[in-house]
């Protein structure tokens, strides 16, 4: 059930991927840094159904590294950075009023390079699964 599951997970998180560069290119900052994140939550998810046949409940990155590494996977202190940095769009880029200035693009860049970084972390480690 894991893997098919997960597979779910994976081309959701494709699909937030591409939603980001579109956005990114179209001058969406905000709705860049949140597909972003979101494609990178739901690549972890579909990792940690993949090796464990669960996930937490949760939308916060740094606790999906966290629970990568309780089952065993060691994960990187540049993904982990990434995790940190890509967390704070879940709610920020969502709400209007949630921070004081607006989106700029080099926030954006940062957010799509931290995408990249699990999307590859995420890939290598199912390699080696």
């Amino acid at each position: 059930m894991g893997r098919g599951l997960a597979e779910r997970w994976f081309r959701k998180a494709e699909r937030f991927g591409e939603e980001a560069r579109d956005n990114f290119e179209k001058g969406r900052y905000d709705l860049a840094c949140f597909s972003a994140q979101q494609a990178s939550e739901m690549r972890l998810k579909g990792l940690l159904i993949s090796l464990t046949g669960a996930k937490p409940y949760t939308h916060i990155l740094s606790e999906l590294a966290e629970a990568l590494e309780a089952a065993g996977i060691s994960v990187p202190g540049e993904v982990k950075r990434c995790c940190r940095s890509l967390e704070e769009h879940y709610l920020q880029a969502r709400y209007p009023d949630a921070r004081v200035n607006e989106y700029g693009r080099d926030e954006a860049e940062e957010a799509l390079r931290c995408m990249e970084v699990v999307r590859r972390f995420v890939e290598e480690v199912l390699r080696g699964a």
